[in-house]
C-alpha cells in the first residue's frame, strides 16, 4: 500500500466501503449491537475500532436498517470536500449510539458523501468506485454525469488489522439484515391464492369495459335515454384512463395492500350504484365511480406481483395476471349478452359483488407485503406529493378528447367546429401538462426522468399500439360473425374462443422463456411481428372461407399479440428501481387503457362512416345508416327489406374490413416500439437502484 495523504491507498481492493477519520488520530468502525431491544435484530452502529464492511454486504444491509428510526440527527448544509475532491456533502452531527443506517439515511439523502461527526471526532465516508454502476433515470436527472455516490480512493489509516472477532460480528450483522430480504416474496399456497385473487378482479374490470356493450338496447329501453348511449361506456374508460397515472404515485407515497384494498372498495361500490341504479344519470356516475377505482386495481395488481414475486420469475406471472384483462375486454359482451337475455342488465354489475369479496378477503389474509422504508413522511405531505395539479390537467385533457370522439360517435363530422375546438383543447392541455411535469421533475405525477427512459418510453407506445389492435380484433370480429355469418351474439363468442386461447398460451409461454432465458426483448419483438403478419391476414376473411381457415387467422394474429403485450410491464420492472416500479408500470397500463379507449371510438366512427358512404355510392333507395348501424350486428337485418339484404350484407362486410385495416399499421407502429426496447435481462437485475437514490 501507498501513503496518500496520511490515508493509504487501496488499489487491489476496488468495491470496499470505510469509515474513515479526517485526521490520523481517530478510528471509526462498524460492529453489532442491540438497538432498544428493537425485533429487527441486530443493527450496526458506530464505535471506536478499525474495520470495514465489503461494498455488497453494506448495501444489502443498509437497505434493511433503514427501517430504525432516527435519533439525534441534526443536519446543516455546508460544503466539504468528498467524492475524491468535489465539494458536496453536508456536516452531520450524530449521538454516539446513532445507526448506520440513520447516518446514510440523513447525512446523504441524494447518494453524495458527507463529513461526518461523531461526539468531537470527525469522520468521512469513503470507498472505491465498484466495476459497474447502474442508475435510475430520476437519479441520472437528479446529478446528470453523476450518477449515485461517487467513490474515492483512499483507503483509512489502519495502525492495526482488524480483529477477527469484529470481521465476524460484521458478517453476523450482515447475515442477520439480510435474511428478510430472502423471504419477502409470497410462495406456495399462499403465492397461488393471491395470484387467483389478482387474476379474478383483473377479469372483472376487464369485462366491465365491454360487457356493457350488449346491454345498452336494454338500457335504453328502460331509462329512455338514447342520448347518453355513449356515456355509459365513455365514462367508465375516461376515469379508468385519466386516474391511472395519480395511483402510480399512490402505490409509491402509500402501503401498497391497503390502497389497493381502497381501489376495490371504491369499485365495489361503483359496481353497487351501477347495478341499482334508478336513472340514467345515475347509472353514469356509478360507472365513473367504478372506473376511477379500477384504475387503481390494474396498476395495483402488477404493483402486488412485483412485489410477491422475484423479479426471474416474474414475467410468468405477469403474464397470467395480464392475460386475464385480455380476455375479459373480449369476452365482456359475450357475458353481458347471457346476463341480459336470461336474467336482467343490472347483473352485468352485480356480478363484481361476489367476486370482488372473494379477493379482499383473499388480500387481506394472504399478501403481506415487506415493510417500506419510505413511509415515515405525513399524511399530508404525502398528499401534496400526489401532484393533483397534474392528474388535474390530464383529466381535462381526457375528458374533451372523449367527447371528441363521442361527438363524432352522434353524428358529428371530424371537420366541425364542435369536434376540432375539443381535440385542439386537448392538445393545449397536453402541452400544458408536459410543460408542468417538466416542472415539477421528479415530483411531478409521471416523473419526467421515469417518462423518457428508453425502456419505459418505447413500453407505453407498444402497450398503446397493441392494446388498440388488440381491441378491434375482439370488438370488431364478432360483430363480422353476427352480421355476416348470421351468428347469434353466443355462437360469435364461442366463434372468438380460438382468439382467446391461442392469446392465453402464448402470453404464459412466453412468461416462461423470459424467466428461463432472462431476455424480453425477443418474444416482444417476434409477436409484434407476427402480429401484423396477422391482422393482413385477417383482411381475407370473406363468408365462403372454411372454419379451420379463419380459426388459423384467428389464432395466427392472436398469438403474436399474446406474445408481446405483456412484454412492457416486464420490461420497466427490469429497468426501474423497486420504488419506481409503481410509476412506470401506471404509465404502461394508462398507455394501455388509451390505446383500446381511442381505437375502438375511431373504429366505430371509420365502420359507421364508411358504410355511410358505401351505401350513397350504391345508391340504395330507402336506407337509414343510422338505424342500420343502432339496430346491432343481428337486428339490422330486419330494418331493411328481404331484396335488399344481400347487397346491405356486401357493404357491411366491406365497411368492417375498413376497420379491421386500421389494425395493421397499428401492429406496425408496435413493432417498431418494440424495437427500441433495451436488451436487459431479468436474471440481472439492477441491484443497487433501490439503495441508490436513498443512500
Amino acid at each position: 500500500m501507498e501513503e496518500d495523504g496520511g490515508h493509504r491507498t487501496s488499489p487491489d481492493d476496488a468495491s470496499s466501503v470505510y469509515m474513515s477519520t479526517t485526521s490520523n488520530d481517530g478510528r471509526a468502525s462498524i460492529s453489532s449491537t442491540q438497538y432498544d431491544g428493537d425485533a429487527r435484530s441486530s443493527v450496526p452502529s458506530l464505535h471506536a475500532s478499525s474495520s470495514f464492511w465489503h461494498a455488497d454486504e453494506l448495501t444489502d444491509a443498509v437497505s434493511k436498517l433503514k427501517y430504525s428510526h432516527s435519533r439525534d440527527i441534526s443536519t446543516a448544509s455546508s460544503k466539504t470536500l468528498t467524492n475524491g475532491g468535489s465539494e458536496t456533502g453536508s456536516h452531520v452531527h450524530l449521538g454516539s449510539q446513532a445507526t448506520l443506517a440513520d447516518l446514510l439515511v440523513d447525512s446523504a439523502p441524494h447518494g453524495h458523501l458527507s463529513t461526518v461527526r461523531i461526539d468531537d471526532t470527525k469522520f468521512k465516508i469513503v470507498s472505491s468506485t465498484p466495476k459497474e454502476r447502474l442508475v435510475t433515470p430520476v437519479e441520472e436527472q437528479r446529478h446528470p454525469g453523476k450518477p449515485g455516490v461517487q467513490f474515492c480512493n483512499s483507503r483509512p489509516y489502519e495502525p492495526e488489522p482488524p480483529r477477527e472477532s469484529d470481521l465476524q460480528s460484521q458478517r453476523s450483522s450482515v447475515t442477520v439484515a439480510e435474511a428478510p430480504a430472502a423471504n419477502q416474496f409470497s410462495q406456495g399456497i399462499p403465492l397461488l391464492l393471491l395470484i387467483i385473487g389478482l387474476s379474478l378482479v383483473v377479469f372483472l374490470i376487464s369485462i366491465d369495459r365491454t360487457i356493457i356493450t350488449t346491454a345498452i338496447p336494454f338500457i335504453t329501453a328502460e331509462f329512455k335515454s338514447t342520448a347518453d348511449i355513449g356515456w355509459y361506456g365513455s365514462s367508465y374508460l375516461l376515469t379508468a384512463c385519466a386516474f391511472q397515472p395519480v395511483f402510480g404515485r399512490v402505490f409509491t407515497l402509500f402501503n401498497t395492500k391497503w390502497s389497493y384494498l381502497l381501489s376495490m372498495l371504491v369499485f365495489e361500490i361503483g359496481s353497487i350504484i351501477s347495478g341499482f341504479a334508478p336513472s340514467s344519470a345515475c347509472l353514469i356516475i356509478g360507472r365513473a365511480i367504478a372506473g376511477f377505482g379500477s384504475a387503481g386495481i390494474l396498476t395495483g395488481s402488477f404493483v402486488i406481483v412485483a412485489t410477491a414475486v422475484p423479479l426471474k420469475t416474474r414475467p410468468i406471472y405477469t403474464a397470467v395476471v395480464g392475460l386475464m384483462f385480455g380476455v375479459g375486454a373480449t369476452v365482456g359482451p359475450l357475458i353481458g349478452g347471457v346476463f341480459t337475455d336470461l336474467v336482467t342488465w343490472r347483473w352485468c354489475f352485480w356480478i363484481n359483488l361476489p367476486v370482488g369479496a372473494v379477493t379482499i378477503i383473499v388480500m387481506i389474509l394472504v399478501y403481506h407485503p415487506p415493510p417500506r422504508k419510505d413511509l415515515k413522511a405525513k399524511v399530508t405531505q404525502r398528499l401534496i406529493s400526489l401532484d393533483l395539479v397534474g392528474n388535474v390537467i390530464l383529466l381535462g385533457a381526457a375528458v374533451m378528447l372523449f367527447l371528441a370522439l363521442e361527438s363524432t360517435l352522434t353524428g358529428a363530422d371530424w371537420a366541425s367546429a364542435e369536434v376540432i375546438g375539443l381535440l385542439c383543447g386537448a392538445g393545449v392541455a397536453a402541452i400544458v401538462l408536459v410543460g408542468w411535469l417538466r416542472w415539477k421533475k421528479d415530483r411531478a405525477l409521471i416523473p419526467p426522468a421515469i417518462a423518457k427512459q428508453r425502456t419505459v418510453a418505447a413500453s407505453c407506445l407498444m402497450a398503446f399500439f397493441t392494446y388498440g389492435a388488440l381491441l378491434i380484433h375482439t370488438y370488431f370480429l364478432p360483430i363480422w360473425f353476427q352480421a355476416i355469418l348470421g351468428y347469434s351474439a353466443i355462437h360469435s363468442g364461442v366463434a372468438m374462443i380460438p382468439y382467446f386461447v391461442a392469446n392465453a398460451l402464448f402470453s404464459v409461454f412466453s412468461g416462461i422463456f423470459v424467466s428461463a432465458v432472462g431476455y424480453y426483448t425477443p418474444p416482444a419483438i417476434l409477436g409484434s411481428a407476427i402480429g401484423t403478419v396477422g391482422c393482413g391476414i385477417i383482411m381475407f376473411f370473406n363468408p365462403t372461407m372454411s372454419t379451420g381457415m379463419w380459426i388459423g387467422f384467428e389464432i395466427l394474429a392472436s398469438a403474436g399479440f399474446g406474445m408481446s403485450i405483456q412484454q412492457g410491464f416486464t420490461a420497466v420492472q427490469t429497468v426501474l428501481g423497486p420504488d419506481e416500479i409503481a410509476v412506470g408500470t401506471a404509465a404502461v397500463v394508462a398507455s394501455q387503457s388509451l390505446g383500446g379507449a381511442v381505437f375502438i371510438s375511431v373504429g366505430n366512427s371509420v365502420f359507421q362512416n364508411r358504410l355511410a358512404d358505401l351505401i350513397e355510392q350504391t345508391e340504395i333507395p330507402g336506407l337509414d345508416v343510422r338505424a342500420i348501424v343502432g339496430a346491432g350486428a343481428i337486428a339490422f337485418r330486419k330494418v331493411v327489406p328481404a331484396e335488399q339484404l344481400p347487397a346491405l350484407l356486401t357493404l357491411y362486410d366491406k365497411a368492417l374490413h375498413t376497420v379491421l385495416l386500421v389494425a395493421i399499421p397499428l401492429a406496425g407502429l408496435a413493432f417498431l416500439s418494440c424495437c427500441a426496447l433495451e436488451w436487459k435481462s431479468v436474471k440481472k437485475p439492477n441491484k443497487p437502484v433501490a439503495e441508490t437514490e436513498k443512500v
